[in-house]
């Protein structure tokens, strides 16, 4: 540093008065290492506090008063396996700037030249504005190990009610950018962190950071954006994208699509609707037949695989290792194995729908009830746990149909536990509709044998699943499934007796 040069003002930052950022950045190892520890996103809780290495980095934006910087973070566990996840940063002087979001200090940098306080950049009004930018503007960001590259979607979000779009430049295409934008979190997200930005005159936008990275297309992006060129109503319209380059990792890192705010998700409809007594029938069958709908667009797009003999057997092996495995852990469980595998054996047995891409992950939350165009389906990333390459294989349509009727089973659940009311009867009529809806929709007997037989299985596969996680999680809530595990298998043994 010059020492005859007059200091800077307080609160600008001088990266001259600082090392290189390649230098300085791996100072932030020892602070992300407690810090992502305690994040909702972090998928390795149980192995441990993880060791922390920086592998690459690209500047997004430098302000006179902070820099935001992309970065991909290794986290090893005690099993010695080691986790990619992308956290965004925004580095400035401690006290200055954007302030005050809960949870947005990682930790404040001992560095030459000065200390830096380094926040999450998803938890930054100035972090998210840097990522937006780069998105709308199709823009591209590179550091020595890391590029990043923005693409937009022609078209961009769509207006529902047919009036006319508001003027757009070729570089932010109507997004909220710029002067008088404003940006939130989304509340409540588990395995990634989605942005909310809008402002007058634009249509608002969510912008989704995935967390975990792993090599490939997230089925999100790749499944909403085939949905979007084929015209579907039943998702919000892709906005914008951006891929990530690490060494020989290539990966989505961000994903843009419409915001419906002021929007109310399927599973507080239902819950709302349970709770008054009022009759879900109607919307349930509604939701069955968009979900056809959907599946209908997904294979044309995308296309079919036949379900031999083998893809079927070992569709059933999965659901016996996922059984064999919970078992040993619920008790309540293993009380049901007999049933539970009898139900199996008939599965493999009986006649498969073709395999295709389908949502993966399908619950009422996963549902919002949007005003003039009836249901719309999010997040189709498949259940986050799962490898990717899993995720993003053909699957069987019929997964979905059983994660909606689990998920009708749990809103009568929660109004027993939550409301001391039994609404069995509210739930049974919501999913015969439900599935009527769907049958209707695909063209599909509601009555055939082999549905009801491969419903039950999926149907039991996704109860015992929950029944692990509600004994790890929510011990009071573990009655819903083994209630389901209870009903499947006593309709599996009569089903056995009668044969």
């Amino acid at each position: 540093m010059d020492e005859h040069r007059s200091p800077a003002p307080e609160h600008s930052l001088d990266l001259t008065d600082l090392p290189p950022l390649g230098e300085l950045l791996p100072f932030l190892a020892e602070h992300l290492a407690a810090w992502m520890h305690s994040q909702r996103w972090y998928a390795h809780k149980g192995t441990g506090v993880p060791t922390v290495r920086l592998l690459g980095w690209a500047p997004l934006h430098v302000a006179g008063d902070h820099v935001v910087v992309a970065t991909v973070i290794g986290a090893g566990t005690e099993t010695g396996s080691e986790a990619l996840y992308q956290v965004p940063v925004v580095l400035r002087r401690p006290g200055q700037g954007a302030t005050g979001e809960e949870g947005a200090q990682i930790g404040v940098l001992a560095v030459p030249g000065g200390p830096l306080r380094a926040d999450d950049a998803t938890r930054d009004p100035d972090g998210r504005a840097a990522m937006l930018r780069m998105l709308a503007a199709g823009a591209d960001a590179a550091g020595p190990d890391l590029r990043l590259s923005s693409r937009t979607v022609a078209g961009g979000p769509s207006q529902a009610d047919g009036a006319a779009a508001p003027a757009q430049d070729d570089g932010a295409r109507g997004l909220p950018v710029g002067p008088g934008a404003s940006s939130r979190l989304l509340s409540g997200e588990q395995s990634n962190t989605s942005m909310i930005f809008e402002a007058e005159g634009a249509r608002p936008v969510i912008v989704k950071l995935f967390r975990v990275l792993q090599d490939g297309e997230n089925p999100d992006v790749v499944l909403q954006g085939a949905l979007t060129d084929a015209g579907s109503t039943r998702v919000p319209p892709v906005v914008g994208e951006t891929h990530l380059a690490l060494g020989e990792l290539r990966a989505h890192a961000l994903f843009a699509q419409e915001f419906l705010p002021g929007v109310e998700d399927a599973w507080r409809t239902a819950l709302r609707q349970a709770v008054a007594g009022e009759d879900f029938s109607a919307a349930a069958r509604r939701l069955g037949t968009a979900l056809a709908e959907v599946h209908r667009d997904l294979a044309a797009a995308l296309g079919t695989v036949r379900t031999d003999r083998d893809v079927a057997a070992a569709m059933v092996q999965q659901m016996r290792e996922r059984l064999d495995e919970v078992a040993l852990q619920v008790a309540e469980v293993d009380e049901h194995r007999a049933a539970l595998e009898s139900l199996q054996r008939a599965a493999l047995d009986a006649s498969w729908p073709a395999m295709q891409r389908i949502h993966g992950d399908l619950h009422l939350g996963q549902v919002l009830a949007a005003p003039g165009r009836g249901w719309v389906l999010l997040d189709f990333e498949g259940e986050p746990l799962r490898p990717l390459a899993q995720r993003s294989r053909p699957d069987s349509p019929l997964r979905d149909v059983a994660g909606m009727l689990r998920s009708l089973d749990y809103a009568a659940g929660a109004v027993a536990l939550e409301h001391d009311r039994d609404v069995t009867d509210w739930s049974s009529r919501a999913r015969e509709a439900f599935l009527a809806g769907y049958t209707q929709g695909a063209g599909i007997r509601a009555e055939d044998a082999s549905l009801r037989v491969l419903l039950a299985a999926f149907e039991a596969d996704k109860a015992v699943y929950e029944a692990l996680y509600e004994a790890r999680n929510r011990p009071d809530w573990l009655p819903i499934p083994l209630g389901a595990l209870e009903r499947i298998s006593a309709a599996a043994a009569a089903a056995g007796s009668a044969g």
